[in-house]
């Protein structure tokens, strides 16, 4: 037979408790995701979980049922919410499944390198209600199928400090305190509800009714202590030992093509990388990425040449800089696009180095230094809409600029041509891709990393997201319409100081595409809602823009965030290029004028791209990706935790199996073997009587039920059999054995409470039964 339902109140008092903790843990996916759109549908989660689980039990439906039918219903639930336009008659389709596969395989690409807070959408919000799911089942299971306690509290518990361990600070200690609080609550609801019958009198003036003041009392009172004087505890806010948030303290910022913009500009946003000396503000532009695998824009291994004189035209507009380097690492040198003429120096001796002709970039000879100083002069044509209007673009210089991967999905050429179906020329169809983008589309840096086909998919779908979705959509996009495309990395113009210097910030950090224009070249469009190319406004029609938020004309700025696209400051006709303090305190030596001559190299050959390109071939100092480590550990720890509870379930579900009087006798073993642990002492051959005696005498607190489960016992042992029927109604419970088993449940917890704290831990990992 099952057990009996517990009394209605103190069930529905404990299940109310434990849906408070589990909505506190909800409540901490406020450090995962930006606003609060995540909460309705968490707490939705938890209220519909544990309430039908409770009406289950009250029901009588056994667990082996009721679990499994509450979390079928939760996921239906889920799926409803996050893609119930798919459903078909309430039911998942195979759009559905299309949806949810696509979905969980954009977060497992941005799992990596995502960094809180992110949106809650596009598959974040499945994964965060599915971890709901799971957390609110097992509690439930623990708490009133396996009659745990504190127990119970583990899967939300390690829920938490998962999400602490890869969150944001944001309401940290009041998610904390709502944390701890409602886990006093949730254990002592718990304690009362299975140990119901229990009557132990600390004084002659304690009522029954002071338990639930005393409780709420002391879980606020615990709370509120963790919340004020936690945070002021030495070392509270000191750096931690292992960092999970990809935010480690590195000195120097990497180049990785594309793939560290979003956390360059979040993690290092008022950093100051370089600083450039130039004729006129521009793009500069670290590198482009041809070739697209379907997974991402990357670089394609192509031949590298040491530079020797001038290796370019330098036909059109010519711009003048002198880099110098702060903080920025890796081997690509940033410049204005197109350079032709170059030169470096690094500790006063000259540095080599080298281009890529494919995709116009210049690689030092070695990883840059706080302090190197480049000599550029680069080149661009001068554009505007009449002649771009009338360019062809069949002639690229390379297949690759046009290739597509196969499974590229079928909307993003379907939007391409709806969004250009009244352009008549690639100039016309380019500029209504880009109006459509800054238009339609919001700007977002709490969207997460990633430009595949599945990002670019969710990203047509969500229409949010931050400049590498944009460039790198818009890119694809064009391909489809016969445009060759290319996306740009590098960063926007900075902000000029007094010395007439460009400050460029890790929060400068862009990428824009770049389409090919038979008899032009390589022309940049701005589709980034907020940013806009000096000097393109006469073709792309957006004027100058960036992100100037907190950024003064001194340098580096104190200010972050994402800022609207403050317009740029005017540009001096003439160049100065005074000495200027760095990085590490010293003066660096103010360079000679340009001219015409650069520094001859010798002869060389290299390749370029392959390994260096997005897949994480610069890493960053500052990106740490996910912390499989400590998650493992976390994991195993919450493993090794949950096994005793768990075998102490199963073997009490086993009890079930056995009759009625071998389940008193079960429970009476269980009653003495807790009594001797309390230091009761007796010997193998005394009665169940005279066990009770010698409780009362060293253990008087646990008397009563001893006394009256002894005397059951006894009658079972020693009387005719089939003359005790242990199914009649009981004084407690619903029948005379369940009597004995209340009475047996509440020795052991007062035995428990006489053990210190020490040995009650060492029994819950050694003690199953």
């Amino acid at each position: 037979m099952s057990t009996p339902p517990t009394p209605f109140e103190r069930d529905l008092a404990a299940t109310g408790a434990l849906a408070f903790f589990s909505f506190s843990v909800a409540f901490g996916f406020a450090r995962v995701f930006s606003g609060w759109d995540f909460l309705f549908d968490l707490t939705l989660l938890v209220v519909l979980g544990h309430g039908t689980s409770f009406l289950l039990r009250r029901a009588g439906v056994s667990g082996w049922l009721a679990v499994p039918g509450v979390f079928v219903l939760l996921m239906w639930v889920l799926v409803s919410l996050q893609y119930g336009e798919t459903l078909s008659w309430l039911l998942p389709t195979d759009a559905t499944w299309d949806l949810v596969e696509l979905e969980l395989s954009l977060v497992r690409d941005q799992f990596q390198t995502a960094i809180a807070p992110v949106i809650y959408g596009t598959g974040w919000a499945t994964l965060a209600g599915f971890a709901m799911i799971v957390t609110v089942a097992m509690s439930d299971a623990f708490a009133f199928r396996a009659e745990a306690r504190g127990e119970a509290l583990v899967p939300g518990g390690v829920l938490f400090v998962f999400i602490a361990a890869l969150g944001s600070p944001r309401l940290r200690i009041v998610a904390t305190a709502l944390l701890i609080g409602a886990g006093i609550v949730a254990v002592n609801a718990l304690r009362s509800l299975h140990d119901r019958s229990r009557r132990v009198e600390l004084s002659s003036r304690r009522t029954p009714s002071m338990f639930v003041p005393a409780v709420v009392a002391s879980a606020a009172a615990v709370a509120l202590l963790a919340g004020v004087i936690g945070p002021r505890i030495p070392g509270a806010q000191a750096e931690p030992l292992y960092e999970t948030r990809g935010r480690g303290g590195g000195d120097t910022t990497l180049i990785s093509p594309l793939v560290d913009i979003r956390s360059r500009l979040t993690n290092r946003g008022n950093v100051e990388l370089f600083r450039v000396n130039a004729d006129a503000a521009a793009y500069w532009r670290v590198t482009t990425l041809p070739e697209f695998d379907g997974r991402r824009f990357r670089l394609p291994r192509r031949s590298l040449e040491r530079v020797d004189g001038d290796f370019g035209s330098g036909e059109g507009l010519r711009i003048r800089q002198q880099v110098q380097v702060l903080s920025l690492g890796g081997q690509l040198v940033p410049a204005a696009a197109d350079p032709f003429q170059a030169s470096g120096f690094s500790g006063g001796e000259e540095l080599g180095l080298s281009l890529n002709r494919d995709t116009t970039t210049l690689v030092a000879g070695q990883d840059l230094q706080a302090g190197d100083l480049f000599t550029v002069v680069s080149s661009a044509p001068e554009l505007d809409a009449d002649v771009l209007d009338g360019a062809s673009v069949a002639n690229a210089p390379d297949s690759i600029f046009t290739e597509l991967p196969d499974d590229l999905p079928p909307v993003v050429e379907e939007l391409a041509r709806a969004v250009t179906v009244d352009a008549a020329t690639p100039y016309q169809q380019a500029m209504a891709l880009q109006d459509w983008f800054r238009d339609d589309f919001e700007y977002s840096l709490e969207v997460q990393s990633g430009h595949g086909a599945n990002a670019i998919e969710s990203f047509l779908k969500e229409r949010i997201g931050y400049c590498e979705q944009f460039s790198a959509t818009f890119a694809a996009m064009a391909r489809t319409l016969g445009i060759p495309s290319r996306v740009a990395v590098g960063f926007t113009p900075g902000v000029q100081n007094a010395e007439g210097w460009y400050s460029v910030l890790g929060k400068n950090a862009h990428a824009w595409p770049e389409l090919w224009f038979d008899g032009i070249g390589w022309v940049a469009f701005e589709p980034t809602p907020g940013r806009g190319a000096p000097g393109a406004e006469a073709y792309t029609g957006v004027p100058a823009q960036q992100d100037d938020s907190g950024q003064r004309a001194g340098g580096a700025g104190d200010g972050g965030g994402d800022g609207g696209g403050d317009p740029l400051p005017t540009t001096p006709s003439t160049v100065v290029a005074p000495p200027t303090t760095i990085g590490d305190g010293t003066t660096a030596t103010t360079l000679a004028p340009f001219g015409d001559e650069v520094p001859q190299f010798p002869d060389g050959q290299g390749t370029f791209g392959g390994e260096l390109d997005g897949d994480a071939s610069a890493a960053t100092s500052d990106s740490g990706g996910v912390p499989w480590t400590l998650i493992v550990v976390i994991a195993a720890a919450a493993a090794l935790l949950s096994i005793p509870a768990a075998g102490r379930w199963w073997k009490r579900r086993s009890v079930r199996s056995l009759s009625s009087d071998e389940r008193v006798r079960a429970a009476w073993w269980r009653a003495r073997d807790a009594a001797e642990l309390a230091g009761v002492g007796g010997a193998p051959s005394m009665t169940a009587t005279e066990w009770a005696r010698a409780t009362a005498e060293q253990l008087p607190v646990a008397a009563r039920p001893m006394t009256s489960l002894a005397g059951v016992v006894d009658r079972v042992s020693f009387a005719p059999p089939g003359t005790v029927d242990v199914e009649r109604a009981g004084a407690y419970g619903s029948t005379l054995r369940h009597d004995c088993e209340l009475w047996s449940n509440q020795v052991a917890r007062i035995a428990a409470d006489t053990q210190p704290t020490r040995q009650r831990v060492r029994q819950y990992f050694t003690d199953w039964r």
